[in-house]
């Protein structure tokens, strides 16, 4: 009787990978004399998370396939990792196909992505196998050249013609990718996958809960007036205030201590797919709901994490209904899994500083944000700058929708807005950057003197109301104890963005 083998793989470097499009090494002095440089960064880095998104997930299945194995044998896949269970006497076979893929995707990706395996015997409890396999990882991780074929050439420069071979090999991905009903693999060239055709392919399907031979990517799209997907600076045209789009990418906090707590392999099976499909499903039906069907399309969704991009506006209100959706989905399944219990998701927003940045840029800038809100604040929504409690969002939006009634009913000037900024600028100039507890003012009077003066009194009572609101949104409403409120740094910001027009645009 053969021996069963557990065989788990990662993919490493998929940041760097998914950020260094053909502009991510630009430095941002250059600006675009048109729309077509634009869209090929779009369609390059649009391309590059499709293939991420289906990479991990096509391999294994692959693997089974060349071996003539069943499916069944899959334990788990999602955007960077699979689990798989094979024979004693097939592991020499999958440690060669493995090689030619490996190899193959170093010459993809420019030797930014790596892929690393590793085996052990299903002997002992599922916590020892466990342990076994993070030491095989991770020996892989500690010396990622050890007997590489080509390990004196990853450290020579990057050829242009290789490069540009690269991106219009992702840039065609995703132009293909809105109508492709399946995707394909070839022996040939193990690391590129095919819309349509291929040695084997797999149909896709857009929704969770079908345990079938379809592999679940859900595609949602902005459209556009032609019916196909939108572009950022369509979608940009769509927010509200300034024409501006954004990226927001998050990321479930300390994922795989949990996958690690768990007792068993079927239930670290479950908890993957029970999470990669949380993702997949409620980004893909927000996606309809009629606040952001016309402003957000998916870019990524892995196991753990995702990013979207759009509208500014449209993307912080469907960070804030994910994470409602996230905790409440924390709170179904902590009997069945008790080390979720208190599990929170970490979440960034970029707003793109004009309509010309590149979206590889943009994306770079909102992962670099998300590990410092992992590391630093974990459990929050760095947005503006700076770390915000999710629960402290709906103070930030009190403030902006107090500020914009003055604006839009009562016919402040909008530059009101960017002088009650000033203010919280010079407050906050002497703390620590990026802190999110809230300044004590050792003059609070003057402080309210400055917010009044920007804020002039009015006969009106609702215009009394509104103004009052907006400073104790501001300040706080204790008099003895006044605070510069970190929350209302994020609603001032909001309010800006929203009270601006074409002005803005660069």
């Amino acid at each position: 009787m053969s021996l069963q083998v557990f065989l788990q793989a990662q993919l490493l470097g998929a940041a760097k990978f998914l950020t260094a499009g053909q502009y991510a090494q630009e430095d941002g002095r250059r600006e675009s004399s048109g729309g077509n440089q634009e869209r090929e960064s779009e369609a390059n880095l649009a391309g590059r998370c499709a293939w991420l998104n289906l990479f991990c997930e096509v391999l294994p299945r692959a693997l089974l396939t060349e071996l003539r194995l069943s499916r069944m044998l899959l334990g788990s896949s999602s955007a960077e990792q699979f689990l798989l269970v094979l024979a004693e006497e097939e592991i020499p076979r999958a440690n060669e196909l493995l090689t030619r893929v490996s190899q193959s995707l170093d010459e993809l990706s420019g030797g930014l992505l790596q892929l690393i395996w590793a085996t052990t015997e299903n002997l002992g409890a599922w916590p020892v196998v466990r342990k076994r396999l993070d030491d095989g990882l991770q020996a892989k991780t500690a010396a990622p050249l050890a007997g590489h074929p080509n390990a004196a050439e990853l450290f020579a420069p990057v050829s242009p013609a290789k490069d540009s071979a690269a991106g219009d090999y992702f840039s065609k991905f995703a132009a293909q990718l809105p109508a492709a009903t399946k995707v394909g693999w070839s022996s040939g060239r193990p690391a590129h996958l095919e819309w349509d055709s291929g040695q084997y392919t797999w149909p896709l399907r857009e929704q969770s809960g079908v345990d079938d031979e379809r592999i679940l990517f859900p595609r949602r799209f902005a459209p556009n007036d032609s019916g196909t997907p939108a572009s950022l600076a369509e979608m940009a045209e769509r927010a509200e205030g300034a024409p501006r789009w954004a990226i927001l990418c998050g990321d479930v906090d300390q994922f795989s201590a949990v996958l690690k707590s768990v007792p068993t392999v079927e239930d670290r099976i479950h908890l993957s797919v029970l999470f990669k499909e949380f993702f997949a499903g409620e980004l893909s039906l927000l996606c309809t709901v009629a606040e952001f069907w016309q402003k957000v399309s998916i870019l990524y969704r892995g196991g753990d994490d995702f990013a979207v991009w759009g509208s500014w506006d449209a993307l912080l209100l469907l960070a804030r209904e994910l994470q409602r959706l996230f905790e409440r989905f924390v709170e179904q399944n902590t009997q069945a899994f008790p080390a979720l219990e208190g599990r929170t998701i970490s979440m960034s927003l970029q707003v793109a500083p004009s309509l010309h940045t590149p979206a590889s840029t943009v994306l770079h800038d909102a992962l670099s944000q998300l590990e410092k809100a992992k590391s630093t604040e974990p459990g929050t929504l760095y947005v503006f700058g700076r770390p915000i409690e999710w629960k402290r969002l709906s103070d930030a939006e009190e403030v902006k929708t107090s500020l914009l009634r003055l604006v839009h009913e009562f016919h402040f000037p909008a530059g009101y807005i960017h002088d009650l900024a000033a203010v919280y600028r010079e407050a906050f100039s002497g703390s620590r950057p990026g802190r999110r507890k809230a300044v004590r003012i050792d003059k609070p009077w003057r402080i309210y003197m400055r917010l009044s003066r920007v804020i002039p009194q009015a006969r009106s009572k609702e215009v009394t109301h509104l103004r009052s609101a907006a400073i104790a949104g501001l300040i706080g409403k204790r008099a003895a104890g006044l605070k510069l409120r970190p929350s209302a740094r994020v609603g001032l910001e909001w309010a800006r963005l929203a009270a601006s027009g074409n002005e803005d645009q660069a």
